[in-house]
């Protein structure tokens, strides 16, 4: 049987996407995605955010992403994860402070890799105007 790893979110968005270029000429997008919910903790409500990294991948995707959303904008995702390793070189200090070495830290990121997003914002309410009863579909005797 094969796995199946698809992703379906609503949340905000962070900050405005980072437009990037790889070494093979792909252009993508990076922002994070702010997901709350409420738990209750010994009576009191706490807000629990789940920041989560997402990348948009291909130049028109991103460019129409771009135009359409910014920071704060809730927005629904669909995606799957991606799984990125990779390895830092930090500088530490020595117990005695007479120097530095250098250290290799390995890190592994797990990142939605968004292939639709939505507008998430409930509709606004509908004016006066609008609001008119509609015509009725009978008509009583005079």
């Amino acid at each position: 049987m094969a796995d199946l790893c698809r992703v379906l979110m609503i949340g905000h968005l962070s900050r405005d996407l980072e437009r990037h270029m790889r070494d093979d000429g792909i252009v993508y997008a990076v922002s994070t995605l702010c997901a709350a919910r409420t738990l209750l903790f010994a009576g009191q409500p706490i807000i629990e955010t789940t920041r989560i990294a997402m990348e948009v991948v291909g130049a028109a995707r991103v460019a129409s992403v771009a135009q359409q959303f910014g920071a704060g904008s809730r927005v629904l995702v669909e995606g799957h994860l991606e799984l990125r390793e990779s390895v830092r070189i930090e500088r530490l200090p020595l117990a005695d402070g007479a120097g530095e070495v250098l250290v290799r830290v390995p890190r592994s990121e797990l990142a939605l890799v968004v292939e639709t997003i939505f507008n998430a914002d409930p509709p606004l309410p509908a004016t006066e105007a609008q609001r008119q009863p509609s015509q009725v579909w009978w008509q009583e005797a005079s």
